[in-house]
């Protein structure tokens, strides 16, 4: 359960015995409504001794010797109330009592072969059909679902009861079958995604579907606290991630189940409503907490359901945890660990990226080169240490001129790149003025002294140059840097066609 105890992936066959088991631990109920009452027959005793392998036989047997026996003990009975013994104590009336006694007997085999081996017989081809249904593997798929498998409940008695217990039989297998599709499916989506994007998006999906929830929501632990990863149909998730439902399961590793709540919405198109129920699941891996998942219906959510998406669970947190963690080491690889922006590497395949879609799309790109201007002395007169926080300062304050789809990146040394998507050349040209009056505003106090730089800036405009590929587009932008650096640095200049 993810709510409590050690994590270890758990089998598909141990999914579905667990949902099996959370639909059968309930009391079987008698026929159509019976007393209820568990019944436990740990030996099965024979009332009378067995004569041959056959019940019925068996039956035919006693039926007959009760009926020689009636035809025997008759007369008797009849002198006893008074007829003379002239009358019963004869051949043909022993012969007579005798018969009729044999006729009920045989009547009365008769009559249990057409209401009980019918019956029984019913009974047994139904589960023939489930047997044969799980043998080929087809339970439930439209060849022995509980609707087509059950029998009817039409007797207050012990073929009612016995029918009872077969129809909860059927049901729990068609739940286990179930189970066992439903895990085989999640571990499939687990199984088939690496990055954090995806694979939260595809199991959130298998999750709702696994039961009656309308929507749902991945909370994550982001820069030591909880953030939403992803949210399907829930109105502003990023609300809950500090509300109390939230944390307590987080803190807590428990369930919460909340009918009714008050601070949740989903969205159903035209109008926002408040759902029926709502299950917060922590996500944890040996104790250790990752995260919580919210599931929200508009209708009552079942302990079985509950109970499956625990199980779910188990194996969702740790292929969860590898996802961060590989998300993590990606995004330790792609930045620089001083400037916190993205490396050369990571900047030029985003560049070729947006190449691409530039030249499909047939939209603008800009790309921005531009160097700190003397660099070298300010490490030779005031240390590296200043120089380090200069060019931190740099990447931030340029950072703060640029649009949110702008890219910038730590080209190498003082040099930096700056993606301009979509951006024709006055924009390109507005943006790289921005840029060099940023550099040239930036102070970095260094005791008394206050440490301020420029920059020279080389700016090149796709569509607005003859660029052929990412690589022409990246030395025109060096030319064009460089022809600032000879104009006297602290300027813009600009590749043109």
């Amino acid at each position: 359960m993810v709510s409590g105890g050690a994590t270890r992936l758990r089998s598909m066959p141990e999914v579905a015995d667990i949902w099996c088991m959370s639909h059968t631990d309930e009391p079987i109920p008698a026929a159509q409504g019976g007393a209820g009452e568990t019944r436990d027959h740990p030996e099965f005793r024979h009332p009378l001794p067995r004569l041959t392998s056959k019940v019925f036989t068996d039956l035919a047997i006693w039926m007959a010797g009760f009926g020689l026996l009636i035809g025997l003990i008759f007369p008797l009975f009849v002198m006893a109330v008074g007829v003379p013994a002239r009358y019963v104590i004869t051949e043909r009336f022993f012969v007579a009592t005798v018969g009729a006694g044999l006729v009920v007997g045989a009547t009365n085999q008769f009559l249990s072969r057409v209401v009980v081996r019918s019956r029984l017989r019913f009974m047994q081809s139904k589960m023939s059909r489930v047997e044969a249904a799980l043998r080929q593997g087809t339970f439930v798929d439209d060849v022995c679902t509980p609707e087509k498998c059950s029998i009817p409940i039409d007797s207050d008695d012990e073929l009612g009861e016995a029918a009872a217990s077969f129809n909860h039989l059927v049901e729990a297998l068609a739940a286990s079958h179930h189970a066992t599709q439903v895990a085989r499916r999640f571990a499939t989506t687990l199984s088939s995604h690496l990055e954090l994007e995806p694979l939260v998006e595809a199991a959130l999906e298998d999750l709702q579907n696994a039961g009656t929830h309308s929507a749902s929501a991945l909370y994550a632990v982001s820069d030591t606290e909880l953030a939403v990863i992803s949210a399907r149909g829930i109105v502003e998730p990023g609300r809950l991630a500090a509300g109390e439902l939230v944390q307590r399961a987080y803190r807590n590793l428990e369930t919460v189940e909340v009918e009714l709540p008050e601070d949740v919405l989903l969205d159903g198109g035209v109008v926002t409503f408040r759902p029926r129920m709502v299950v917060l699941h922590p996500l944890h891996v040996r104790r250790v907490p990752i995260g919580v998942l919210v599931l929200a219906s508009a209708e009552p959510i079942s302990g079985g359901e509950t109970h499956l998406i625990q199980q779910l669970l188990q194996n969702f947190a740790v292929a969860l945890a590898n996802a961060i963690g590989h998300e993590r080491l990606q995004r330790i690889a792609a930045i620089d660990a001083l400037t916190g922006l993205y490396n050369r590497r990571l900047g030029l395949e985003r560049l070729s990226q947006e190449f691409s879609r530039s030249a499909r799309l047939t939209e603008p790109l800009g790309v921005v080169l531009f160097d700190i201007d003397h660099f070298k002395v300010v490490n030779d007169t005031y240390g590296h240490q200043v120089g380090d926080r200069v060019l931190k300062a740099v990447a931030d304050a340029v950072k703060g001129v640029l649009r949110d789809s702008d890219t910038l990146v730590r080209y190498g040394g003082e040099e930096f790149m700056a993606l301009l998507p979509a951006a024709d050349e006055a924009d390109v040209h507005r943006l790289s003025e921005r840029i060099r009056c940023a550099v040239e505003s930036c102070i970095v106090p260094d005791g008394p002294v206050d440490v301020s730089v420029t920059a020279s800036v080389g700016a090149v405009s796709y569509y607005g140059t003859k660029a052929t590929d990412v690589d022409d587009l990246i030395r025109q932008a060096d030319t064009a840097m460089y022809a600032a650096k000879k104009a006297g640095r602290n300027t813009l200049a600009f590749a043109s066609s």
